[in-house]
């Protein structure tokens, strides 16, 4: 028989790890002085390929959806979400704003027609410039 701890002292551990994970997870993202190069290489990119086929023919995200539930989903998303989401945008602000800038840019220097009164001219005329910018900014800045 191998001998294990009790279930419930598993569990009390893995709570109590909570309060030290924070600060070995930042240790450890300190430690690292080159991931692009890395995690950019085509040998990085050949195993993600393969491990996304394998991940497929095994079926594994529909598997995995299959154990959850829609109320432990929504519990979930709810509880956890909710609670870090905020935190997320307002730390993300100066990179939404990087990020935007070019369409903005875009956006600003279009010129668009006088509405008309046929919706569907100004679809072509006003809509479908404004998607066809912000569509070839997208591929300019993606190369």
């Amino acid at each position: 028989m191998v001998k294990v701890k009790p279930l419930e002292e598993i569990a009390k551990r893995y709570e109590e790890s909570a309060s030290v994970i924070p600060a070995r997870y930042q240790r450890g993202v300190s430690a690292v002085t080159d991931w692009k190069s890395r995690a950019a290489s085509p040998e990085a990119e050949e195993l993600w390929k393969a491990k996304l086929q394998e991940a497929m023919a095994a079926e594994r995200r529909r598997k995995s959806l299959e154990r959850v539930s829609n109320e432990e989903w929504k519990r979930r998303a709810t509880e956890i979400g909710a609670k870090r989401i905020g935190d997320g945008v307002r730390g993300a602000v100066d990179k939404q704003k990087r990020g935007f800038a070019p369409f903005h840019a875009a956006l600003s220097a279009l010129e668009l027609p006088a509405k008309t009164a046929d919706y569907r001219q100004n679809i072509d005329n006003r809509l479908v410039a404004v998607v066809e910018t912000l569509v070839n900014k997208k591929k300019e800045i993606k190369g």
